[in-house]
């Protein structure tokens, strides 16, 4: 009997590796976050086998969107790419995951919620002290909103960005799921390595931003340098700039200063004036000649002064 049981335990190990291998090396191969995220959730959902995984991300409003799913069979619906209002979240639930770190498992049919710290290790739950399982009734809110969306079975886990709660990893399933600390542990290493490939893209970012920044200079100081008129210069200039950050449309205003008349530079599409009391151009409005205004103003210098130092 007991070759067997062991048998069990060596292959749910290989298993555990082979998992957290394969979202490792997806991680090290792709440079693109999307990719990363939509491989780990199939594999996740895969090896937990529930009828869906979802990473849902947190916008700077707390609103947020369900940014990558794997689902089974269609038994759920897809949400991916999908908005939802800060109050599905609301601040208390945001502040137990930010401060305990904690994950949640919800049991809809006993109408229970398991909550665990993050930073657990996988030993039977028999050992764990009181303080780190709590076991309470879930608001009933939220169990009729999981029900609504058909989901009986729920587990949450916090996926942080510089210390910050940055989304979740989320497991539904349409039928009750318990869920082994050993499963848990595996969910939290997955969680963790998300967060790898959050900053690895963050850096993959600003390296390509600080690129195409240098590219746009490299084209611009030739132009500013060149022997045409200086109309066609800041004409080309424009273009160059509105073709860079892949603008639709672009407007560069020069004030008269000293001496001459102000100058308009336009490309692309352009606002509609609504008023036709209004000056022709935009930032002869008051709003912008008062922003202008703002900009020269000797706090603001001495603040771009400042900048520069």
């Amino acid at each position: 009997m007991g070759r067997p049981k062991k048998y069990q335990e060596a292959t749910k190990v290989t298993t555990y590796g082979g998992l957290l291998h394969r979202i490792t090396n997806k991680i090290r191969q792709s440079l693109e976050l999307q990719d990363i995220l939509s491989a780990t959730v199939a594999e996740m959902r895969s090896f937990l086998q529930t009828d869906r995984v979802k990473i849902y991300r947190f916008h700077p409003d707390a609103s947020g969107q369900v940014i990558a799913e794997s689902i089974a069979q269609k038994r759920l619906p897809s949400l991916k790419g999908l908005n939802f209002p800060a109050r599905d979240i609301p601040p208390p639930a945001r502040e137990m995951l930010i401060k305990a770190r904690q994950r949640s498992i919800v049991d809809v049919a006993s109408e229970q919620i398991t909550l665990s710290r993050c930073d657990f290790t996988a030993e039977p739950s028999s050992s764990k002290p009181i303080r780190e399982i709590l076991k309470r009734s879930v608001d009933p809110c939220h169990v009729e909103y999981l029900k609504a969306m058909g989901v009986l079975s729920s587990l949450v886990v916090p996926i942080f960005y510089q210390q910050r709660l940055w989304g979740l990893l989320v497991s539904h399933h349409s039928q009750p799921r318990a869920f082994s600390e050993q499963d848990l542990e595996l969910v939290q290493l997955v969680a963790e390595q998300v967060s790898i490939a959050i900053a690895q893209s963050a850096l993959l970012t600003q390296a390509r931003e600080q690129v195409r920044q240098e590219t746009m200079i490299n084209q611009i100081t030739p132009l500013l340098h060149s022997p045409r008129p200086i109309k066609e210069i800041l004409q080309l200039v424009l273009e160059r700039i509105v073709r860079s950050v892949q603008g639709s449309g672009g407007r560069l205003y020069l004030r008269a200063i000293n001496i001459g008349a102000p100058a308009l530079y336009t490309c692309g599409i352009q606002p509609a004036l609504v008023e036709p009391q209004q000056p022709a151009w935009l930032e002869q409005q008051s709003f912008w000649q008062q922003q202008l205004m703002l900009k020269d103003s000797p706090s603001s210098q001495y603040s771009n002064l400042r900048k520069l130092q």
